[in-house]
């Protein structure tokens, strides 16, 4: 979860939906308009550009909720201007001519969503509110080392399309602000947001992400591979609430987190590449599961993907996508020493061994390994950053974005269960191998059993001649118990965010927040939130 970036994932199949049905899907979805844009569709490779607004309502005033309803009525029948052509962006041809060009040519969409504040402050009825919105823990809870600097808000709102220009013209375009009208004093229609969360809402922070064009994240692995795929019947079972999750008025909405994520590549890149590969899980070079191909036969093949001899790159490709897209299914068992296809054999006996149970990769999806670990599965939407801070120094990272029908049981569970277990899972489902074993000692770990079986001459190896500091170790391991399989890894997938030596922080989330993206009441965008109040 540290690192996602599904921009490649038409290169992909989908697993539970035809790809060539996957247009008809989306075409009733469009038609429905039940479900907000933004989350199944359009693609984030039609995406590359992403714009987070996230929002706070104003100071009360006398008008209270009423002017909160009639303000998001107001900003919700914008995103419908923008949905339907009404209003139009003017783009500058090459003969210099203004044309006018609907939003729909840059596969613009707006999603927004509601943070547990919003429906406190406007005191929306318990029966209206979404069951299981909360604001988003603090990093302690979470399991993550360094305190947030970005809090929950009450609102938030995702533009994304083809163009950065595109989102940040919906954001702000007007020139003057608008004045009601002397006569009247009916104020005109929102031409943009800022516009349109006048008096009623303010703008507390904007992030801004693109997508590669190779579908690799900054840290350079083909990430989100396993990504359940959009529009998918897996997809609509994680991401969508039901009848039986929500009231009838919420049926088809989501629920959202939002977490902004530094990813330090200057420390990234000291590990070397061996050590990132094991960190993730996966070859940097072929994007597969470490074991899937013997470590030569994986590099060579990594060399011939990007061999400027065009026979070569198609042999190595005919090689190469059955293995990525078989690995893409996020249910299929991968991990498991026995029993892992229909004849009870592994399906690759070396992925086990030689990818590490705390990668990154094990511990986002375990994939059920063994028969015991349970499914905890989210749709993500993550977009690279980087940008400049006051320190005058580049800053880079990942928007991660995902979506859910139950964030305790999705993104919770995955974050505090999985990330942040020291012990995952290994001792709970079965003995180390020898090779973990070995890795556990070379970075000096020990059970409390391993260490009293020590000579003499192997504890005053590991500095522990002395008595004292001999029994000492003795305690601190039987305390930690089996707490420490998972600190070979970094920040989501480590215990304590370090690399063993404890040297420095690699990943370090900021925060974000939790939100409830409604679906939208009778095909109709401008009453997106109005399903809300009395």
């Amino acid at each position: 979860m540290a690192g996602t970036s599904p921009g490649a994932e038409e290169l992909r199949p989908d697993h539970t939906i035809d790809k060539a049905a996957r247009p008809e899907k989306e075409k009733q979805q469009r038609q429905q308009k039940r479900k907000q844009r933004g989350i199944g569709f359009p693609s984030a490779g039609e995406q590359k550009q992403l714009l987070i607004i996230r929002l706070n309502l104003a100071p009360p005033r006398a008008e209270g909720p009423a002017a909160v309803k009639a303000g998001l009525q107001r900003l919700c029948n914008l995103f419908a201007r923008f949905d339907d052509g009404t209003k139009q962006i003017d783009v500058l041809d090459r003969d210099g001519n203004v044309q006018p060009q609907p939003l729909s040519k840059f596969h613009f969409s707006a999603t927004i969503g509601f943070g547990i504040d919003f429906f406190d402050l406007v005191e929306i009825p318990a029966a209206k509110r979404p069951k299981k919105l909360r604001a988003m823990p603090d990093h302690e809870e979470l399991g993550d080392v360094t305190p947030y600097s970005l809090g929950q808000t009450d609102m938030i709102i995702q533009l994304g399309s083809s163009s950065d220009f595109v989102n940040r013209w919906v954001l702000e375009n007007v020139l003057q602000p608008l004045a009601p009208s002397e006569e009247d004093k009916i104020m005109p229609e929102p031409e943009d947001i800022v516009s349109a969360i006048a008096r009623w809402a303010t703008i507390t922070d904007v992030h801004s992400g693109v997508q590669r064009l190779d579908g690799r994240n900054l840290q350079g692995f083909n990430d989100g591979v396993s990504n359940p795929r959009r529009l998918s019947a897996l997809f609509d079972e994680l991401v969508w609430t039901t009848e039986a999750d929500e009231s009838a008025a919420l049926k088809d909405g989501t629920y959202m987190v939002f977490q902004k994520i530094v990813h330090d590549l200057d420390q990234w890149r000291v590990l070397g590449v061996d050590k990132q590969q094991k960190w993730g899980g996966r070859s940097k070079g072929t994007g597969l599961l470490l074991g899937t191909l013997p470590e030569q036969e994986d590099e060579d093949l990594a060399h011939d993907l990007q061999s400027p001899n065009a026979s070569t790159r198609e042999r190595a490709l005919a090689k190469w996508k059955p293995l990525f897209d078989a690995q893409a299914d996020p249910l299929t068992r991968f991990y498991d020493h026995v029993g892992g296809d229909a004849d009870g054999e592994p399906l690759h006996p070396q992925i086990p061994n030689k990818c590490p149970a705390w990668s990154h990769v094990r511990k986002a999806n375990p994939r059920e390994e063994d028969g015991r670990i349970p499914r905890h599965l989210i749709f993500r939407r993550g977009y690279p950053f980087m940008e400049n801070g006051m320190d005058h120094k580049t800053r880079t990272g990942l928007l991660f974005v995902g979506f859910q029908k139950d964030i305790a049981e999705s993104f919770e569970f995955i974050k505090k269960k999985w990330f942040s277990n020291g012990g995952f899972p290994v001792p709970q489902i079965r003995p180390f191998t020898a090779l973990e074993t070995d890795v556990r000692h070379q970075s000096g770990r020990f059970s409390a059993e391993e260490l009293t079986a020590l000579t003499a001459a192997e504890r005053q190896l590991l500095g522990l001649s002395e008595k004292d500091t001999f029994e000492k170790a003795v305690v601190e391991a039987d305390k930690d118990a089996v707490k420490e399989t998972g600190r070979e890894g970094l920040a989501g997938p480590s215990e304590h965010g370090v690399i063993p030596t404890g040297e420095f922080l690699a990943i370090v989330p900021l925060g974000g927040g939790y939100y409830f993206c409604p679906p939208i009441p009778n095909q109709d965008l401008s009453q997106i939130g109005q399903q809300f109040f009395s």
